[in-house]
């Protein structure tokens, strides 16, 4: 493999992990490699094997050419049109997921489920 395509390839998996909010150990422990092996793939240092890009591609549900052609991750959109999401809850989705903390995060959903359970009593009653 050709080393710039190596080091495409690698920041090309890199871009689509992180679009997927997985840690390289969470990824490297979908694919059954040691995380040291995913950051050596990332930095285009170790050849990946067309098995391994079959995987990659898998555990981030994207298509597999989109790691060759380089193509900028448009998983997020993807994913959501998929579920079917509407555009106020892609962007609840996306607003919840830039809150890194976890209390937070615990008590917007404890407050959603609050305010889901007052409306159901109120078509209930």
């Amino acid at each position: 493999m050709a080393k710039e395509l190596k080091k495409n390839i690698g920041a090309t998996i890199k871009k689509y992990r992180l679009a997927a909010r997985m840690s390289q150990m969470a990824l490297a422990e979908k694919i059954g490699i040691s995380y040291q092996q995913l950051q050596k793939y990332e930095k285009g240092i170790n050849n990946i094997s067309v098995y391994r890009l079959q995987q990659i591609s898998e555990a981030l549900r994207i298509q597999i050419s989109s790691l060759i052609e380089g193509q900028e991750p448009e998983k997020v959109a993807e994913e959501i049109s998929e579920y079917g999401l509407s555009k106020e809850e892609k962007t609840l989705l996306e607003l919840f997921r830039k809150i890194d903390n976890k209390d937070i995060k615990r008590g917007l959903l404890l407050e959603l489920k609050g305010i889901a359970e007052i409306l159901k009593k109120r078509v209930i009653d």
